[in-house]
């Protein structure tokens, strides 16, 4: 069963990484993600499918909210949270990591998050070739910066 998605903007969620994030401020952020919006609407499902395929795992959740905001320091799965980036194929290439950081939930037991990461570039690498969309350049700066993260919280 794949999952639905919906994307949330919240002004309240935007305010816990930016106390100064207001409606406007909201609004403004809906309408600088109209591009990323697009690729979401055409490829999520997709992308899911595809996670479920490479990584071999069904999807625990029925649904999975994603919250889209401005100044956060990273992305992160749960609750799925992307941070805003102009290039609007970083944020597809940023979800697709989450979604599938999405589909491990709780049944993995690696040892640092290194391991785990190591793991999942792979993994991430098949989905994001078969969407077929000339993301490699993303790819490799995600898994270039995921890797620095990693190391950095496994020391």
């Amino acid at each position: 069963m794949i999952p639905k998605t919906e994307l949330r903007y919240s002004t309240i969620y935007n305010k816990m990484f930016n106390q100064e994030f207001s409606r406007t401020d909201l609004t403004k952020l809906k309408q600088d993600c109209n591009n990323f919006e697009k690729l979401y609407n055409k490829y999520v499902n997709k992308i899911l499918k595809l996670i479920e395929k490479h990584h071999r795992k069904e999807w625990k959740y029925k649904s999975i909210p994603i919250y889209i905001v401005k100044d956060a320091p990273n992305c992160f799965s749960d609750p799925l949270t992307l941070k805003y980036y102009e290039n609007e194929k970083m944020m597809l290439v940023l979800l697709a990591h989450e979604l599938l950081h999405n589909n491990f939930a709780g049944k993995w037991n690696f040892k640092s998050s290194k391991e785990l990461h190591k793991y999942m570039e792979p993994v991430l690498n098949k989905i994001i070739i078969d969407l077929n969309l000339n993301l490699e350049e993303e790819l490799k700066i995600l898994n270039k910066k995921t890797m620095e993260l990693a190391t950095k919280n496994s020391k």
